[in-house]
């Protein structure tokens, strides 16, 4: 049994290293951040997200006239729970005795890949599952695409819709998203800054329809068909592929982000990142190694997305 003990002990850095390697190389790949999710860092496993609202134009005030007061709302508050997933492997005595290296190479690049790829995959599930509960909601209730967010605020009780309904996309819904986007409010009812840093989200069966119409390409509105119409003037627009969105139901869903709100916004909140660890006993032969990560996608405020569920 010491003998058995050597040999998984000799055996552990190496398989380790692959580890490193490997994930190392994935968590570079990772597409999140390109989706707007900042990285938030629990220090409590329940990390509430508060909002507030701001506070209107400046009055007019003559002299000797008291100063404008005005008290800001509560918006609503959001927990984002950040959740483990796992994924164990399991090495034996044969395996490293006739150094079968190219399969443990393989299930611990695997291990890797598993963990990695549902950080990517749930961050997905934020937009294309936004339109319904099932996934996650925020403060109000509502998934991250609605057609009916309410106002927490007892001045304002009207509702405002970042949903585009079936739109395809195209020049003119595109520029409809923009410009709707741009007349957001908070609770309030006061209106947010115009977005200046907006990118165009796609899966991977829209990314050459979204190169066109960023291209403006068959818009009569436009001499130069080669020319970014969304670019000129203050701000810009690019787009992502969102790899993760499925390639069925839901591939040509479109969403419009603008980055400098989604900062404020979204995101995505770390129990801890991907980690390898192992059992200290030998059983049976066999070390059992297990990849695991904890993590939430989620956001305290929608005012940063438009997204339709287009089906063609």
């Amino acid at each position: 049994m010491a003998d058995l003990n050597r040999l998984f002990d000799l055996a552990d850095p190496r398989i380790r290293k692959v580890w490193d390697e490997k994930n190392l190389q994935l968590s570079s790949r990772l597409e999140y951040s390109k989706l707007g999710f900042t990285d938030w860092n629990a220090e409590i496993l329940n990390s509430q997200f508060e909002n507030f609202t701001g506070l209107g134009i400046a009055n007019l005030t003559g002299e000797k006239e008291p100063y404008n007061r005005e008290e800001i709302d509560q918006a609503y508050k959001v927990t984002i729970t950040p959740q483990k997933f796992t994924k164990a492997i399991d090495i034996t005595e044969e395996m490293l005795r006739f150094n079968l290296w190219p399969k443990i190479n393989n299930l611990t690049g695997a291990a890797a890949n598993a963990v990695n790829a549902r950080i990517d995959t749930n961050a997905a599930k934020i937009f294309y599952l936004g339109n319904g509960t099932t996934f996650f909601t925020g403060g109000d209730g509502k998934g991250l695409i609605d057609s009916a967010h309410p106002n927490n605020s007892s001045t304002n009780s009207n509702t405002q819709s970042n949903n585009g309904g079936t739109n395809q996309l195209s020049y003119d819904n595109l520029k409809t998203a923009v410009q709707a986007m741009d007349r957001f409010t908070d609770d309030k009812g006061i209106q947010l800054l115009p977005c200046r840093k907006l990118r165009l989200i796609v899966a991977r069966e829209n990314k050459e329809r979204a190169e066109e119409v960023l291209r403006s390409i068959g818009n009569p509105d436009n001499a130069n068909r080669v020319s970014n119409v969304f670019n000129n003037g203050d701000g810009y627009i690019d787009y992502v592929v969102a790899n993760w969105i499925p390639s069925t139901t839901y591939s040509k869903y479109w969403f419009v982000i603008d980055m400098e709100r989604a900062a404020q916004m979204a995101y995505l909140v770390w129990g801890w990142r991907p980690k390898f660890d192992s059992d200290n006993v030998v059983n049976n032969g066999t070390k059992i190694y297990t990849a695991s990560t904890m993590f939430q996608p989620g956001f305290q405020a929608w005012q940063w997305a438009y997204g339709t569920q287009a089906t063609t």
